[in-house]
């Protein structure tokens, strides 16, 4: 019964993804530096930026993976050296060319299909190759609730979860996003979660010394919910909270985590 409920609820994500995408999103030239493009993530809460040229054609991306990625390999490995330095370089050297796409007319399943094939946060929107807007697992999550899913959080987390202590140093954290290619790290005291250290937090505390522990930067507002919960209530705390991530707590232990693009690779299917 909830399968067959499941099966014409999914009905609604053949929808054109118009409904859900982000008209307009922010871009930058193949000239912009990336000190701009981090603090540009940084402000507008994304986790990447398309390039574009003067006629609006998408060129590439780069995202906060890239950036993590870039900055480990400039770190010294002394703990007074700076956890992720950023080179002097122009988003043309960086990014990632001829990102993953689809038309203005694709329905929201195919845009999710994308993003879990490739196992990616976004896919851009083009109208006769001119960028038109991007489509995001966030903005799946939203579609999932709208829907009211009510497959239990279980079916789509991932277990186990990496942790990491309050007092770890920074650079044994950012070293651990980049070395595991994920996004986030559930931040454990006493076998309880008290927060997240993601790809975020790593990139805003680049100059910091890698000695520095992380119980000063990890973010603090963590959603922890049953295993048994409906999955679109866990999607509303990302779509409505502007949270990414949420951790499946058995009584006061994170047994998994699920993030938004967890929500696409199920309306994939």
């Amino acid at each position: 019964m909830v399968a067959l409920a499941a099966r014409r609820h999914k009905a609604l994500f053949e929808k054109p993804l118009a409904t859900y995408m982000v008209s307009d999103p922010a871009v930058v030239t193949p000239d912009t530096p990336i000190e701009e493009i981090a603090a540009l993530l940084d402000a507008r809460r994304i986790s990447g930026v398309p390039v574009v040229d003067a006629a609006h054609h998408l060129l590439g991306v780069v995202t906060r993976t890239d950036l993590i990625a870039l900055g480990a390999l400039q770190s010294g490995r002394r703990g007074a050296s700076p956890a992720m330095p950023l080179p002097h370089r122009a988003a043309r050297d960086v990014m990632t060319a001829h990102p993953e796409t689809v038309p203005a007319s694709a329905t929201l399943r195919h845009a999710a299909r994308v993003m879990a094939t490739h196992a990616i946060h976004r896919v851009f929107v083009l109208d006769q190759s001119v960028l038109v807007g991007v489509i995001g697992a966030s903005d799946v999550a939203t579609a999932v609730h709208d829907a009211k899913i009510s497959l239990e959080l279980s079916t789509i987390m991932t277990s186990p979860v990496v942790t990491v202590a309050p007092r770890a140093p920074l650079g044994s954290a950012v070293d651990l996003l980049d070395r595991l290619r994920v996004s986030a790290l559930v931040v454990v005291d006493d076998d309880r979660p008290v927060g997240l250290f993601t790809q975020t937090e790593a990139l805003a505390a680049r100059d910091l010394p890698r000695s520095t522990p992380i119980e000063a930067l990890y973010e603090r507002e963590l959603v922890c919910l049953p295993a048994s919960t409906p999955l679109w209530i866990a999607a509303g705390h990302v779509a409505r909270l502007d949270v990414r991530r949420v951790v499946v707590c058995k009584r006061t232990e994170a047994i998994g985590l699920v993030t938004a693009l967890d929500f696409a690779r199920w309306m994939a299917w």
